[in-house]
C-alpha cells in the first residue's frame, strides 16, 4: 500500500474510493491514514482538494474526513505527484497551529 494509491473500499453494500495519504513506511507497519474521494471537483482548501485532469479519475479528496481505516478492496489507480503534494499541503494547513 503506497501513498497516493486509491482503493475501491466496501463497507457493507456501499462502495467508496479511498486515497492513502500516510507515508509508505507507516503503511507497512500501521493502519493507513486515508481520505475519501468525493464526486465533483470542488476545490475548497484545506478541506477539499480537487483531483487534476492528469489523475486517473475525477473528484475531490475530502481532507476533513481523514481517518485510519484497514483498507479492503483493490487498488484502482494512483494519483499524480502534483495532486499528492496538494493533499499533503492541505493536511498540513488543516492541522497547523
Amino acid at each position: 500500500m503506497r501513498q497516493g494509491e486509491v482503493y475501491d473500499h466496501a463497507i457493507g453494500a456501499s462502495r467508496y474510493r479511498l486515497l492513502v495519504v500516510s507515508a509508505d513506511a507507516h503503511n507497512r507497519v500501521r493502519t493507513p491514514w486515508v481520505v475519501p474521494i468525493r464526486h465533483g471537483t470542488l476545490d475548497a482548501p484545506p478541506y477539499l482538494v480537487a483531483l487534476l485532469d492528469a489523475d486517473p479519475f475525477g473528484g475531490s479528496a475530502d481532507i476533513d474526513r481523514l481517518d485510519r481505516v484497514p483498507v479492503t478492496g483493490e487498488a484502482i489507480g494512483i494519483l499524480t505527484g502534483a495532486t499528492v503534494q496538494r493533499v499533503r499541503e492541505a493536511i498540513g494547513t488543516l492541522f497547523a497551529a
